[in-house]
């Protein structure tokens, strides 16, 4: 299986860098780069006019590559595949810029191409587009049928973008490309027929819970945005692989809502948590085998029926700490999707919790506070002398609804 930080670990623009254009070129001949649709990186480069000697030699080519190589992902060569010599080119002159002059003039186009050690010493720190990912990962095992058995997978408030004491996105990078292993170990150890991968919420760190934030989040928000697909797409795609089907669900949360400072904007629905999940879901839309399920506009939990279980899903910033057992008690009186709930998911709070509360025919109805991905919280850790443990929750579900093989995943 290829690896998260794999597909992070070649550097490279993905914006064409600003070429002056003193002149038009001939048709074809356009200065610019071009970019692989499905990569994203820059495959063709076309220069602008580069100036010959008296004898129509080229200019110095170390000057030409020297101006290439910030286009040049690591691990990626510059290989020249024309050449266009023109002996009256003209342009502006450099002095007076009214004036149109003929000079003698080369123009080259280059090929990026992969060298063969491509990706052989990658480092997880590195951050890029991801590479076809929904190719790459397509499910390449047979699945075993018939277990009766669901497995279900909580990625909770991975807050892509945020530093703490215990590191920032390379980390955070790191640290799911570990879990997405043993997870995968535990999947083939433990068969099940299918997956569903909940996301309770705070899938990006955003910029308008605390000030701070400004000064120590290492990805912009449009870049918290950009990586957050990336790692959402390998990370269901990953999983998919090992399963018949594949449901992915998620809600709002208050991390990623479009707020105003405290204030949130908008409906429930506006939130860029839920944009990235529709944002993967239309890249994945040939893939029949992954669904994805979320909120309405006007709604901030929802309920999934998963083999004989009904699994309730919420960020959780609605209730205090601890209260979460008496929100979803006012659920149920009020009939709201959580109600016929079973086994009740939340986030937000970032410390593993699994407790029963209430019970139906009998049977007791289990809350699960899944773990943070992301590095922790020191101001936590100063208020109350401990911290969270980053992982990902994990278990099993029968036909008969039983939730069975509980796995934290470190």
């Amino acid at each position: 299986m290829t690896s998260l930080a794999d597909r992070l670990a070649v550097e490279a623009a993905t914006t064409a860098p600003q070429i002056p254009r003193r002149m038009t070129a001939p048709t074809g001949w356009e200065p610019g780069v071009r970019y692989d649709a499905e990569t994203s990186l820059p495959t063709e480069v076309t220069t602008e006019q580069v100036e010959a000697d008296v004898q129509g030699k080229p200019a110095e080519w170390a000057d030409l590559i020297a101006h290439l190589l910030p286009m040049v992902p690591a691990g990626h060569e510059v290989r020249l595949i024309e050449a266009r010599y023109d002996p009256v080119a003209w342009t502006r002159d450099d002095v007076d810029q009214k004036a149109a002059v003929t000079r003698p003039a080369w123009r080259y186009r280059f090929r990026i191409v992969a060298s063969a050690a491509h990706l052989k010493d990658t480092k997880p720190e590195a951050l890029v587009a991801l590479v076809a990912v929904a190719k790459t990962n397509r499910r390449n095992r047979n699945p075993l049928l018939g277990t009766g058995r669901t497995r279900v997978v909580v990625m909770a408030d991975p807050q892509i973008g945020k530093v703490d004491s215990n590191g920032g996105t390379p980390e955070l990078i790191a640290r799911i490309d570990r879990i997405l292993g043993d997870l995968d170990a535990v999947a083939k150890a433990e068969p099940c027929d299918d997956v569903v991968i909940l996301d309770p919420g705070d899938l990006t760190e955003g910029f308008e819970s605390t000030a701070q934030e400004m000064h120590t989040n290492d990805l912009s928000f449009p870049e918290q945005l950009d990586m957050a697909q990336i790692i959402l797409t390998h990370a269901v795609t990953s999983i998919a692989a090992r399963f018949g089907s594949t449901r992915v669900a998620t809600v709002p949360s208050n991390h990623t809502a479009w707020r105003k400072g405290k204030d949130r904007l908008g409906k429930p629905g506006d939130d860029f948590g839920l944009l990235t999940h529709r944002t993967v879901a239309r890249a994945l839309t040939a893939r029949d085998d992954i669904t994805f399920t979320m909120t309405g506009p006007w709604e901030e939990s929802l309920a999934l029926k998963v083999r004989g279980a009904v699994i309730g899903l919420v960020h959780g910033h609605q209730a205090q700490s601890g209260r979460i057992p008496q929100w979803w008690a006012g659920q149920s009186h009020g009939g709201q999707p959580t109600a016929a709930a079973t086994i009740l998911v939340t986030g937000h709070y970032h410390s593993f919790r699994m407790e029963p509360t209430g019970a139906i025919d009998g049977r007791a109805r289990y809350w699960l506070q899944a773990p943070a991905l992301d590095g922790g919280s020191s101001w936590w850790r100063h208020i109350k002398g401990d911290e969270s443990e980053p992982g990902m929750v994990t278990f099993t579900v029968n036909d008969a609804g039983d939730w069975d093989s509980l796995r934290y995943l470190r």
